[in-house]
């Protein structure tokens, strides 16, 4: 999802330097689909990282949706200024069907995405209990056999047991330590 967040803000730019290097008659309804396009890209770079990736979506869908119904409201505006008589430049109207149809896409496949991600989620991790295990006492037995290993069961003869490190850092991310070897030279 953030390579279609990526193309529609760069899709969204695309309207907007279109539409300037059209026409000479300039208007601040050029300029919207930029102003929406620039964000949505900014989401689709950071929706690259998978953990961002959901919350980027979420944002990004909401930012569609705002877009749409901003076009949404100006097109119905100029249609009315149309309706009572006026001019209105064909370029900027134009712009404004294209960038509501843009959010509007975008809009409905962020939310499909999200609705697909967060069905294979809940699939993944199945919270309600099972009723079709006959035997559950038997099973979280099992389960904690499996859990944890058993220090006694050893594969090797009983003079070459292994026994666990005594001198063990207390911290696991560091690094052991090198041992040197006295026969080498520095």
């Amino acid at each position: 999802m953030a390579r279609i967040g990526i193309f529609f803000g760069l899709v969204l730019c695309g309207l907007t330097v279109a539409a300037i290097s059209v026409t000479t008659q300039k208007s601040f309804t050029q300029f919207v689909p930029m102003m929406f396009g620039i964000p949505l890209l900014f989401l689709g770079v950071v929706g690259l990282n998978p953990h961002r990736r959901l919350n980027a979506t979420m944002v990004a869908m909401t930012l569609g949706l705002l877009g749409f119904a901003c076009g949404a409201i100006r097109f119905l505006v100029l249609i009315a200024d149309r309706a009572a008589g006026g001019i209105i430049n064909p370029v900027s109207f134009r712009l404004v069907v294209a960038m509501t149809i843009v959010c509007l896409v975008f809009a409905l496949l962020a939310l499909v995405w999200v609705r697909k991600r967060r069905e294979r989620l809940s699939g993944r991790t199945n919270l309600e209990p099972s009723d079709t295990t006959p035997d559950s006492e038997n099973t979280s037995e099992q389960d904690a056999l499996l859990a944890a290993p058993n220090p006694s069961v050893s594969a090797a003869p009983d003079h070459e047991k292994v026994s666990p490190a005594s001198n063990a850092s207390a911290n696991p991310y560091q690094s052991p330590r090198v041992i040197e070897n006295p026969t080498e030279s520095r």
